[in-house]
This record gives structure tokens, sequence and C-alpha cells, in this order.
């Protein structure tokens, strides 16, 4: 008998906790749409201050990270299906159905659910923004050295033309200056 009890007292257990869930989204579907549109406006702020970092690091001649431009692309999208999905189905949440007497249950269902799976999905868009770095120095490019026949190369001119050759892909400096026989670097403090 005590096997009997203890399958049933689980399966109401089972039962009722699945019961609670389901009613839980037909009574907060309010706030799951609250939640969403409060995550998708942090996903367009986050976006907005990665698009400016891009913006400078263009700017300034630097190539963008392959995972920052993804990013991008996905939360552009993101954005723009999810502020039309929501505004379409809140309105599908606020008609009535029978004779207008009932609020539709099973639309307010389905939006809440909606909901709080996109919720979910901007969440991890959210945490996946957060770069170190958006872009990096491209190596310089068509930098030759021309060998012409008869030439004489001179050791200070080399020593020059090593130290600026070293300075180009030395990413934290960023003037070089020079004259005959020296080269001046600057660091930024």
């Amino acid at each position: 008998m005590e096997i009997v009890g203890s399958i049933v007292t689980k399966a109401a257990e089972y039962t009722i906790s699945t019961i609670k869930n389901h009613v839980k989204y037909l009574c907060n579907h309010e706030n799951q749409v609250r939640t969403l549109k409060n995550q998708v406006e942090s996903l367009n702020d986050a976006r907005e201050r990665v698009q400016h970092s891009v913006d400078a690091a263009m700017g300034n001649g630097e190539e963008i990270e392959h995972d920052v431009d993804k990013w991008l692309t996905t939360v552009n999208k993101k954005i723009s299906e999810e502020v039309e999905k929501v505004m379409q189905d809140e309105e599908k949440a606020k008609k009535k159905c029978f004779l207008g007497l009932c609020p539709s249950f099973w639309t307010r269902y389905k939006l809440s659910m909606e909901a709080e799976e996109e919720a979910k999905a901007v969440a991890e868009l959210l945490k996946q923004g957060k770069f170190d770095k958006v872009s990096y120095r491209a190596a310089p490019q068509g930098i030759m050295v021309a060998c012409v026949k008869g030439f004489e190369t001179f050791e200070s001119r080399t020593m020059v033309f090593n130290g600026i050759m070293e300075a180009l892909k030395d990413a934290s400096i960023n003037i070089i200056g020079g004259c005959t026989g020296w080269v001046a670097l600057a660091r930024p403090r």
C-alpha cells in the first residue's frame, strides 16, 4: 500500500508542477513581454556601443574582428525581427474570444512562452556582446625593399630601416618619425 501511495504522490507532484508552469504562462504574459522588451532595448544599447567602437576602429584603418561582425549581423536581424513580432503578437493577445467576453487564453499562452524563449535568446546575445576589443591593426601591405644593382647599403641606413620595419609591426606605437641616422618612436601613455 505504501508503494501505491508514493507513486500517486509523485505523479501528483509532477502533474501539479506541470500545470503550475502552464498557468504561469497564462497569468504572466504581460511580464514576459515586458521582460522581452527590456532585453531587446538592452541589446539595442549594446549594439550601439559596439557599433561606435567599430566605426572608430574603421576610421583608424583597423580591421574588424570576425566574431564582432558576425555578432552585429545577428543582433541587427534579431532586433528587427523581435520588434515587429512582439508588436503583432501583442495585438493578437489583446483580442477577445467568445463574443468578446473572454481573453484569448491560447494566444496569451503562446505569446508568453515565445516571449520567455526569445528573452533567453536575447540574454545570450547580450552575454556574447562583451568584447575586449573589436578590431586589430592590419599588417602593412605593399612595403617592399627595392634591390638595385650596384647599390651599396650603409649599416646606419639598414639599422634605421630595420627599426622602422619593427615599429610598423608593433601595435603599441602610434607615431614613427626619423631623420638621417635615427628613428623616434612614440607609445601612448
